[in-house]
């Protein structure tokens, strides 16, 4: 989670997040985002069509996705995080085309014109955005929700530094470089209370963005 654009993770990286995932990071958090599930309740998420969750970690919103009808491909750098997805979805009966892979590694390409839904969910990757709409079908839909910047008093959880956070607008600048089309059907930039893994609630300062790909 970097907003520096880097081009890829190294060894080191994979390495951290795989030890993170053995040593049951994000375990409890069994629930999909609470943004992704609202979007699906206000009927902006298709139940049909193919679905990208980018960095996806142990899977929690490919789950959501496939259990409400989509062909869900999940990518991720770590395959620890992978292998505990799988077996979620196994043991729910849910099939996912589980990834392996360093989406920030230089030439990986997306297919283009293939995706009815794409989600990145507090994955900050800047140079990812321009690919997420290029992959999307005319008419697809595109959630991001990255952690914000902030300098309120409020005490909030997540990362500690900005290098992890985006700022301000950040996603509409970097979204209107992709030179695609799209309307933005939802956004918002502030603070939501969500559920911490242990069961308490916590603040969050958060940039959430929903946009649908131009038909032309």
């Amino acid at each position: 989670m970097r907003t520096e654009n880097p081009e890829s993770m190294n060894p080191s990286d994979r390495q951290r997040w795989d030890l993170r995932y053995r040593e049951g990071a994000y375990a409890q958090r069994h629930w999909p985002s609470a943004y992704l599930q609202q979007l699906h309740q206000d009927g902006v998420i298709p139940d049909d069509g193919r679905a990208l969750d980018m960095a996806c970690g142990r899977g929690r919103n490919s789950l959501f996705l496939a259990s409400h009808g989509l062909a869900v491909d999940a990518v991720d750098v770590s395959p620890v995080a992978i292998a505990q997805g799988a077996n979620t979805a196994i043991a729910g009966h849910l099939r996912v085309n589980w990834q392996c892979s360093d989406v920030l590694k230089r030439g990986r390409s997306l297919p283009k014109n293939t995706y009815a839904v794409a989600v990145m969910i507090r994955f900050v990757a800047p140079i990812l955005l321009p690919r997420l709409l290029h992959a999307l079908v005319p008419g697809g839909i595109l959630v991001l929700e990255e952690h914000l910047q902030w300098d309120g008093a409020e005490r909030i959880s997540g990362p500690g530094s900005n290098r992890f956070r985006v700022a301000s607008g950040d996603l509409s600048r970097q979204l209107h470089e992709s030179q695609v089309g799209f309307d933005v059907l939802h956004q918002y930039e502030g603070l939501i209370s969500e559920p911490a893994d242990d069961g308490t609630e916590v603040n969050a300062a958060v940039a959430r963005m929903c946009i649908r790909r131009s038909s032309t």
